[in-house]
């Protein structure tokens, strides 16, 4: 067995071969591209078996494809849970090559980040794209605002009253400054165009998702729409990668920090590690099931004021009815069952 360890930047690859006994073989530097990447797997994988790793980046896809390709089994890593790495004083691109082969030949490594294939991919990447636009078409509502507010037009918080002002100035442009019409007409086509991107992302995260009889059940739970039950698909891709719904819950940062020197443990703020999309997602959920208006939310508006009942603060119950919430979808997803408010602890019965 041999340890291969990639440090990956975007034009050029440094890399270094370990033997079983974790002497340095060989080293060298690859240009990151699928050919090249493919075929150093290959030519080092020829006389013995091997065992390539990295850390996680902008181009994970692309190395975990190539170095896949060439029937090498590669891992990838959270480059803050490398320990070596981390209490390095001398941090080279060699040195990260030569720790992350080190990890793998000592298997003192961390778990491997998730990095999933097919449709999970995709509808990853299609999410990305539409976070990506809309937070370009936030910025564009923003820079709307700030040039109605430098002409002293002040405007209610919201983004539906910023796009009803700038039409209404467009509409019934009499009078109005040439300098702010020309200025509000960029941001009225910017914003549209943001619209309009964003409608198809949607159709197509629709189709992709529509077959998918895991989305559909877990949109059964109240606050889970179909961006929300998209995006807890995406995140999670194989429920069998969690033992149990605490396991899940580590995974988005939903649970809290334990300290402990010898006396109690004290038990603080949630850890945010892991998925911040995930765990973001479910805060979103948990929100919408608090609102008195979202239908057969009556059991999870209750465990909610339970929560804030024995902690006070609001913001507290959201993040434990998110968790909550999350433990939902863990067992619709694993036991292939729907939400049923029955079987919940917090019954308003």
């Amino acid at each position: 067995m041999r340890y291969l360890g990639i440090d990956v930047h975007s034009s050029a690859s440094v890399w270094c071969l370990l033997d079983q006994s974790g002497e340095q073989i060989d080293r060298g530097r690859s240009p990151t591209t699928y050919p090249a990447l493919c075929e150093l797997a290959s030519r080092l994988s020829r006389d013995d078996e091997l065992l390539a790793g990295h850390e996680v980046g902008g181009q994970v896809y692309l190395v975990h494809d190539a170095i896949s390709a060439a029937g090498v089994t590669i891992q990838a890593f959270n480059a803050n849970h490398l320990r070596m790495i981390a209490a390095s004083r001398k941090k080279t691109d060699k040195r990260d090559a030569y720790w992350i082969a080190k990890a793998l030949q000592t298997g003192m490594t961390p778990h491997p980040v998730y990095i999933p294939n097919g449709e999970v991919r995709e509808l990853r990447r299609l999410l990305a794209r539409r976070r990506m636009v809309m937070r370009d078409r936030k910025r564009w509502q923003y820079r709307a605002r700030a040039i109605l507010r430098s002409y002293g037009v002040r405007v209610s918080p919201g983004n539906s009253k910023i796009r009803k002002k700038i039409d209404e100035i467009l509409e019934h442009p009499d009078g109005a400054d040439t300098d702010l019409l020309d200025s509000l007409g960029l941001c009225e086509r910017a914003i549209s165009l943001f619209n309009e991107e964003c409608a198809d992302i949607d159709k197509k995260i629709s189709i992709r998702t529509g077959a998918i009889d895991v989305v559909q059940r877990l949109r059964t739970i109240p606050g889970v729409g179909d961006l929300v039950s998209a995006n807890i698909y995406a995140a999670i891709g194989e429920i069998n990668r969690f033992s149990n719904a605490r396991k899940l819950a580590s995974y988005a940062g939903l649970v809290p920090t334990v300290s402990q020197t010898g006396g109690p443990a004290r038990i603080g703020h949630i850890t945010k590690e892991g998925s911040s999309e995930l765990r973001a997602i479910m805060v979103q959920a948990a929100h919408i099931a608090s609102r008195p208006r979202t239908k057969n939310a009556d059991e999870l508006r209750a465990y909610l004021e339970r929560i804030r009942g024995s902690r006070g603060r609001k913001k507290i119950a959201l993040t434990a009815l998110a968790r909550y919430m999350l433990n939902i979808a863990f067992h619709i997803w694993r036991d292939g069952t729907e939400y049923d408010p029955k079987r919940m602890r917090c019954n308003t019965n």
